[in-house]
């Protein structure tokens, strides 16, 4: 089956699952309409963060970086302040916070810092281990650790302020996970949940987790009956309402990581691949969504009513190309007008924006 006819029949199999849920007087949001804003001449996007509601940087592979002054609808490259030596590292995550401290990392241990907004940016490595790495990076605006970095052989560091050094935190290997790859990390006050992967890439049925920025460690263990593959993804309301993620999973725990239950996925079964999910974003109004490969981007929804009750995941509508990308990276600087990153091996990528009321970017940033 071609690509394009595929991806209609998934858009088309996923409305028909939304219209019958509808009828049974369930309640779900529609889902968004999300369409190109930028797309690649070269090197494809992984990672996006947003300053402010009119600024946003996009980071990616060989050294992608690009900006945007005007909310999101045209991308241009920007000025990083580093200028060629970029082009040697493929950039792999962004977080901002509001108008001041941005941070990128990569591979081989690299980390970028900005205390202007993301205007330039400063090299600040505290690893020489070329064969490191990192996989994201998260910042919050209160709370201790202000920042985390996780990545590859059980790395992770934590700095104490927005203005405070890297430090990495061996505690964390008292959880006793073995050797594993740490894919997701999220931050809510002093409280730390990290995601992980075996080093040869499979989902692990544990979250590592800290309710003390870091000095002590614990698992939580999701039911491998619920995630057969493991779960990649993880992301946080409170400290007791989170979600994780993997392939064909999607789980809430509503305290603290005790107990897990199913998300119903729509717009999935029959003879269809389960979804490859591999990350939680939570944003604005406690927005929850999931991605992952094949083109997997859902919204995360309360369904009340009719025969149907609890968390269900809404698959958004996507180009049909938008099947064969993995979605690596995504931002809403406002409640649900949001940005994800695309990219893929085979095919050109892009960057996908979308809006409640269904206007989306409208230039390709292509100078």
């Amino acid at each position: 089956m071609n690509p394009e006819r595929a991806g209609k029949r998934r858009v088309g199999g996923a409305l028909v699952l939304l219209l019958t849920l509808f009828s049974a007087a369930c309640q779900a949001p529609a889902a968004l309409l999300w369409l190109l804003a930028y797309t690649p001449s070269g090197a494809e996007p992984t990672a996006i963060a947003c300053p402010s509601p009119q600024t946003c940087i996009a980071v990616g592979q060989s050294g992608l970086f690009l900006d945007s002054q005007n909310g999101g609808a045209l991308w241009i490259p920007a000025n990083s302040g580093l200028g060629a030596a970029l082009a040697n590292f493929n950039l792999t995550s962004i977080s901002c916070l509001s108008g001041s401290q941005c941070t990128i990392v990569g591979n081989q241990g690299l980390i970028l810092q900005s205390t202007n907004g993301g205007q330039s940016f400063s090299i600040t490595n505290v690893t020489t281990n070329g064969n490191l790495t990192f996989n994201e990076v998260v910042c919050q605006s209160s709370g201790s650790p202000a920042c985390a970095i996780v990545g590859d052989n059980n790395t992770l560091l934590l700095q104490s302020s927005a203005t405070a050094s890297w430090t990495q935190d061996l505690n964390v290997l008292s959880a006793a996970i073995g050797p594993a790859n740490f894919n997701q990390v999220f931050l809510l006050g002093s409280s730390i949940w990290i995601s992980a992967s075996t080093t040869s890439g499979t989902g692990m049925n544990a979250l590592l987790y800290s309710g003390d920025g870091g000095q002590s460690w614990s698992l939580l263990v999701v039911p491998q009956a619920l995630a057969p593959q493991g779960v990649s993804g993880v992301g946080c309301l409170s400290v007791s309402t989170c979600y994780v993620d993997g392939t064909g999973a999607l789980l809430e725990t509503t305290d603290g990581g005790a107990t897990w239950s199913s998300a119903l996925l729509l717009g999935e079964g029959g003879a269809q691949m389960p979804p490859s999910l591999t990350g939680i974003y939570i944003g604005p109004g406690s927005t929850v969504f999931a991605y992952g490969q094949n083109g997997s981007l859902y919204q995360v929804t309360a369904l009340a009513g009719g025969s149907v009750s609890g968390e269900a995941a809404v698959p958004q509508i996507l180009p049909p190309a938008a099947a064969q990308l993995s979605f690596t990276g995504m931002v809403c600087p406002q409640a649900l007008s949001c940005y994800v990153a695309g990219n893929s091996l085979a095919i050109s990528g892009g960057i996908f924006y979308a809006s409640p009321s269904g206007a989306s970017g409208a230039g390709s940033g292509v100078p």
